[in-house]
This record gives structure tokens, sequence and C-alpha cells, in this order.
């Protein structure tokens, strides 16, 4: 099959767009975490909060985010989106110059409840909103993960498989880069320029992209007509809805008869749609490849747990994003050897060997907190945390086709795709669970080992999903491939 043409045009603003997003995201995600950190030095509560909200609303509402980018035309839904994040962008940052700026020399304190009633609302009051904000921004992100890497990849691929892996690739190249790049810049401004001069580099860097993302976003929908045509699985989706809505009028009238007094009838019917949702997902073979790549979310293993300095941790996550690339380099090689299943096999299970080491580490070798021990557990936990990150974004992107070609004709195909995000955000939430249950250092190896576990579990869940695709798990010579 000749491989499909990319205008070379069309890549760029299509590229150019998603380095602004992300890199946008990224260093709204560093930055938030920072700036709360500064503004209430002397508790984690306000950035834990933004956190731990977030995460609960990605785990709540990413299938119905996924649901709009099925029901909604690409590119109306993707510049609302575009618009959505800059606008919740300047406002959290139009904020935070309020927080360190007039209000710094005494939010700290009202949000403890000292000083008067007015102030104490007043920081409550621009907590929240921040958080909301931050929040809703996650939202945003979800949405443009499902539209772009998802549905317009999809598309724009039409169905050829070294054209998809190509895009996933690039995408994923870009969002290693971002999450690099971004904090650092945002730690060089800060340190250089002081907060205040951070945060309005920030929100005007909010507006400006606001105006180019929606150009770029045109152009890429300009040049792939596959975007706007009305696809046989798109037409379908809207009939299937349109049906699927139809049955549960039927079906529920009664009950909405009987309960529109009280408007519990509207609710128990989401929550029914939403369970059959989450059914259709589970049923499905790639629910268990879905599963692994959740579960890889919940690790805690880290070389900052053990107390290394800044400068350290910092060329640690060049090396990382260093063999994090060659992981994305290694994954079409490995494809195109033994197929994409095998090569999401390989991949995990070299992730899991890697990590084995960097778990016993943490029982065998330490020194107090902030003491390094000897030179070879230092070896095993940086090199075996290195290493392993070839392993996991190389099954990232097997992961990532898979969804990608198992939903490819389904008629719901994003909001699916989206239970996937739904169940990171657990697993995440979950990884706060566990850091919070062991937060001492002395119980670091217990985390240590857990979250190794779980990707042990998560390398067992693929492989259930390996013999459901392919009728066996080991390829032997001569053995016909299934």
């Amino acid at each position: 099959m000749a491989s499909t043409a990319i205008n070379r045009s069309a890549l760029a603003c299509l590229s150019l767009q998603h380095i602004s997003s992300t890199f946008g995201s990224a260093a709204y995600d560093f930055a938030s975490f920072l700036f709360l950190i500064q503004v209430f030095p002397d508790t984690l509560i306000p950035a834990s909060l933004a956190g731990l909200c977030s995460t609960a609303c990605g785990l709540i509402l990413s299938g119905y985010i996924g649901s709009l980018v099925d029901r909604i035309k690409r590119l109306p839904f993707v510049r609302t989106v575009i618009c959505a994040q800059k606008v919740f962008q300047a406002l959290s940052y139009s904020l935070f110059l309020i927080l360190l700026g007039p209000f710094k020399i005494f939010v700290a304190n009202a949000f403890h409840g000292d000083g008067s009633i007015s102030r104490v609302v007043a920081t409550w009051c621009i907590l929240l909103s921040i958080i909301t904000s931050s929040a809703l921004l996650g939202l945003s992100a979800t949405g443009m993960t499902v539209a772009i890497e998802r549905d317009w990849i999809t598309e724009i691929a039409q169905g050829d498989s070294t054209v998809l892996t190509r895009l996933n690739t690039y995408m994923r190249r870009i969002d290693l880069l971002s999450k690099l790049t971004a904090p650092l810049l945002v730690s060089l401004v800060t340190s250089t320029g002081g907060y205040p001069l951070a945060t309005v580099l920030l929100l005007a860097m909010s507006a400006v992209t606001l105006v180019t993302e929606y150009w770029w976003i045109q152009v890429v929908y300009n040049h792939f007509p596959v975007l706007d045509r009305e696809t046989a699985h798109f037409s379908h989706d809207q009939e299937e809805l349109r049906l699927l809505e139809e049955d549960n009028d039927v079906r529920d009238s009664t009950v909405q008869d009987t309960e529109s007094s009280t408007g519990t009838g509207g609710i128990w019917k989401k929550l029914e749609m939403e369970k059959q949702s989450w059914l259709e997902f589970i049923r499905l073979p790639i629910f268990f490849s879905s599963t692994s790549m959740a579960l890889i979310h919940l690790t805690t293993l880290s070389y900052a747990a053990r107390g290394w300095d800044d400068t350290i941790i910092a060329s640690m996550r060049g090396l990382c994003l260093v063999t994090g690339l060659i992981g994305t380099a290694v994954m079409p090689i490995l494809e195109r050897r033994v197929g994409l299943e095998r090569a999401g096999a390989w991949s995990i299970w070299y992730e899991v060997a890697c990590l084995a080491p960097v778990a016993v580490s943490f029982f065998f070798g330490t020194g107090k907190y902030g003491e390094h021990g000897p030179v070879w557990n230092s070896i095993v936990l940086f090199g075996g945390i290195a290493l392993s990150r070839i392993g996991l974004w190389s099954f990232d992107l097997c992961q990532l086709k898979e969804l990608q070609l198992a939903l490819d004709k389904h008629p719901r195909r994003n909001q699916l795709t989206a239970r996937q995000i739904s169940l990171q955000n657990l697993f995440d939430l979950l990884k706060y669970v566990l850091t919070l249950s062991a937060s001492t250092p002395a119980r670091f190896k217990w985390t240590a080992l857990v979250s190794w576990l779980a990707i042990v579990v998560g390398a067992v869940s693929y492989a259930v999903y390996l013999r459901s695709v392919r009728g066996h798990l080991f390829h032997f010579c001569g053995t016909k491939e299934l």
C-alpha cells in the first residue's frame, strides 16, 4: 500500500499548534504549582487541592468530553476548546498577579482565617477561582487530546499504518520536549525577573497563542478535506446516538413522568447512560490494553524521593528526555520487526525489567533521607529509571495506536477513547492516596514496591489483551500468525 502523502505546510501548522498547546499547558501546570507554593509558603493544601480537583474532574467528565468530540463538528469544537484554554489560563494568571501583588502581604494569614473577614473571603474566593480554572483547563486539555491526537490524527492517516505511526511519534516527541522545556523556561524567568514578571509574560503568551493557534488549526483543517467530510462513521455515530437517546426516552418515560417534580429522572438517565458506556468499554478487548497503560500512572518510582539536589534532578530529567525520545524511535522499528501487539509486549516487559532493580534499590544500600548511599545504589536508581523510559514511551506509542485502530470504526470512538483518560485519572488519584499513606522517607520503599507491582499487573493485563487479539501469547518459529 502506497504511503499517504502529507502536505508539509499543513503538517508544520499541526506541529506548531500542538507545540503551542502542550507547551502552554505544561507551563501552566508547573507555574500554577510554583505560584501557589510562593503565595502560601507554609502549606501545600492549596496546591494539593488544585491537583486533586483537576484529577477528579478528569475522572468524572472525560467520557462526556469525548462524547462532545463525537457529536460536534471538528473545527468548531477545537476552536472552542482553544478559546476556553486561553481564557482560563489568562484568568488564572490575572488572579495570581493579584495574589503576588497587592494581596501578598496578608493572603497567607488570611488562608488560615487570620485577619478581617473581608480579606479571608477575598482570599478564598480567589483561590477557589484558580482551582476551578485549573480543573476546567484539565478538561480542556482532555478535549484537545481526544480531538487532535485521537480523532484528527486517525482521520488524517486515512488507514495508512505507517503514516499513523509517524504522526503519533511526532505528537509524542512534542509532548516530551514541552514537559521538559516549559518548566525550565518558567524557572528561568522567575529566578531572573521575579514571579510577577513571569506571570505577566505567561499571561501575554496566552493571549498571543490564542490568535496563532486559532489560525494554525484553520490551516490544518483546510489542507485535509477528510476532516470536513461527513464520514461514514461520523454519520453513523449521529444516527446511533439519536436512536440511543430515543430508546432511552421510551424506556425512561414512565420514570420521568413520576419523577419530573423532583428532577431526578434526568439524572438517573444520565447515570444509566454513563454506566452502559463504561460496560461497553469494559467488554472490548482493548480495555485490557487501556488498563495496562492506566496502571503505569500509579508509579511513584522517582529519584526525587531520595533527596537529591535540584541540579542532579534537572540533569536526570534531561537524561530521561533523551531516553524517552529513543523510545519513540525504537517503537516504529519494533513494530516493523515483530508487529504492533508484540512490540507493545516487549516494551512493557522491558520497562518491568528495568524498574525491578530500582525497586530493590529502595530496600538495600539506602542511607537516611538526603544521604545518597553507596555508588552502586545511585547507579541502579538512575540507570534503571532512565532506561525504563525507552520501554515506557515505546509502549505508550504502541498502546495509543492499538486504541486508535481498535475504535477506528466505532460510532462512539472518541467517547470510549476518553474512558482510558478517565482510567488514567483514577490511578493518578490512587497515587495521591498511596503517597499520603506512606509520606515519610522510611516508607518510601513500600510505595516503590507497590509502584513496581502496579506495572507488573499492567504487563499481565496487556498479556490478556495480547492473548485475545492474537490467540496466543508466545510466538514460535513456524507457528502460523493469528
